[in-house]
């Protein structure tokens, strides 16, 4: 397939700048610049926006490099890749346009397509990307004209993340966990045991490697699918969404939760309800989760528990679910007037950050 021999193209220019770069380090001192690396591209095969496309990435990534290097963290220097660690062409000016439903591609030529949705506004830069399933999808960035920020007229509500239940809304609503990997990984466990029995490098590998990849599109396109719909709910209902300030990172270091915590995906849903907040007039606030579950909403006091414990009993008289109790004192704790605000607000982005106090 022609967009693959570009895949493929696009590798062997990326290595090769890469192996320039690093020798005229060792001679000079000092990196390729851009200018240096797209004169290297002359009449290489590979289409010219795709070209500058290496150039930039391969720039960023020594920057990035450098950077990170000076301020003592440690990073790894940008490797060397195969044609499956190309996955994308990237096409930042020009070189493509919409015809009807199909899509012309310098040097491809008119292209099938199938439409997600209507493309509104003008079309800056196309990426093709091709997944570990084979297929391919194109990418628009469009530029769309500012519109003035709704004003969201819903109730405000708190919402506690977990894994047993997906989410609790201070309201009493419960949004169930729909384990999505879960519900597939006998399928997952059969079809990489196969892929294990086939001989390294033969044919019937690489159809089975495929075999693998689309169960866990399927897994991710559900997933996707049901963050998707529920962010898109929440925004639309709530004028306030309280959450969590979540260190995710660090809970997936838990061996016995990591696959669970990453199959609910909270950093995912939580950057969805980011962008769309926005475009529908509502707040998100970020607080902090430090004896959420503990504290009685009612009273404040702190009622230790254990986790297996899923009942909130406290001495005045208060008892409830758990989450439900920990997801009234997000609310809480989101909102000014009703026991002092933990958030810091910020009215033009749409998003509140949680206010942190300093460290001693």
């Amino acid at each position: 397939m022609e967009l693959d021999g570009q895949r493929f193209l696009a590798k062997q220019l990326w290595n090769e700048l890469l192996a320039a770069s690093k020798q005229h380090y060792k001679d000079f001192g000092f990196f390729l610049s851009r200018n240096s690396m797209q004169l290297m591209c002359k009449n290489y095969g590979l289409y010219s926006q795709a070209q500058q496309s290496v150039v930039f990435n391969l720039e960023l990534a020594v920057k990035r490099f450098c950077k990170l290097k000076k301020q003592g963290k440690r990073v790894g220097f940008p490797r060397f890749k195969s044609v499956d660690r190309v996955k994308s062409l990237h096409y930042p000016q020009f070189g493509f346009r919409l015809e009807g439903k199909k899509l012309r591609v310098n040097p491809f030529g008119l292209i099938p397509v199938k439409h997600h949705r209507t493309i509104e506004g003008g079309i800056k830069n196309l990426t093709l990307k091709r997944e570990a399933s084979g297929k391919w999808f194109a990418c628009f960035v469009v530029e769309l004209p500012e519109k003035p920020a709704p004003v969201h007229g819903g109730k405000k509500v708190g919402i506690d993340l977990g894994l047993e239940k997906f989410a609790t809304l201070s309201n009493g609503f419960v949004v169930a966990n729909p384990r999505h990997l879960r519900k597939r990984e006998e399928k997952l466990v059969l079809e990489q045991r196969r892929l294990s029995r086939k001989k390294r490098g033969s044919r019937n590998r690489g159809r089975q490697r495929l075999k693998v990849a689309r169960v866990y599109e399927r897994v991710s396109n559900s997933r996707k699918d049901f963050l998707h719909k529920t962010s898109h709910w929440l925004v639309n209902s709530f004028s306030l969404i309280a959450l969590e300030d979540l260190r995710v990172a660090s809970m997936v270091q838990n061996k016995q939760l990591s696959k669970s915590i990453s199959d609910v995906s909270w950093s995912s849903f939580t950057g969805m309800l980011y962008y769309k907040a926005v475009e529908a007039g509502s707040t998100v606030v970020f607080v902090d989760a430090k004896n959420t579950t503990r504290q009685c909403s009612d009273c404040g006091l702190m009622v230790a528990k254990a986790l297996s414990e899923r009942v909130h009993e406290c001495t005045c008289g208060l008892v409830l679910d758990r989450d439900l109790n920990a997801a009234r004192n997000i609310l809480i704790r989101a909102t000014p007037g009703i026991g002092g605000s933990q958030a810091l607000r910020d009215e033009s982005s749409g998003v509140v950050g949680e206010e942190r106090s300093p460290q001693l």
